[in-house]
Formats: C-alpha cells, structure tokens, sequence
C-alpha cells in the first residue's frame, strides 16, 4: 500500500498530521512518526518500520 510517512523532531509529525486532515480529511495511508534528539538510528529505523502497521 502506497502511503506517506512524515517524520520530525519532538511532536511536529503529529501536528503537521493532523493539519492535512482538518485540510484534506481522513488520510487513512499517512503516518506520524515523531522522535526526539539523540535518538540512535537503529531505534529510529525500528520506528520507521513499524509506521505502516
């Protein structure tokens, strides 16, 4: 299934998320992941593997 998946620092994936559905409306193929600083990128790539579940 094609989709998107937007990641930012801290809590803007889940803002910029929920903006394009007040936009748009429900956007059932997109996924917020946010992450925080000093994250490693192993545990980085076990959350982007996981977004589209």
């Amino acid at each position: 299934m094609l989709g998107w998946v937007i990641t930012c620092h801290d809590e803007q994936a889940q803002e910029m998320l929920i903006k394009l559905e007040a936009r748009f409306g429900p956007l059932a193929q997109c996924r917020a992941v946010n992450y925080w600083q000093g994250l490693s990128t192993n545990m980085l790539s076990r959350m982007m593997c996981d977004a589209p579940a």
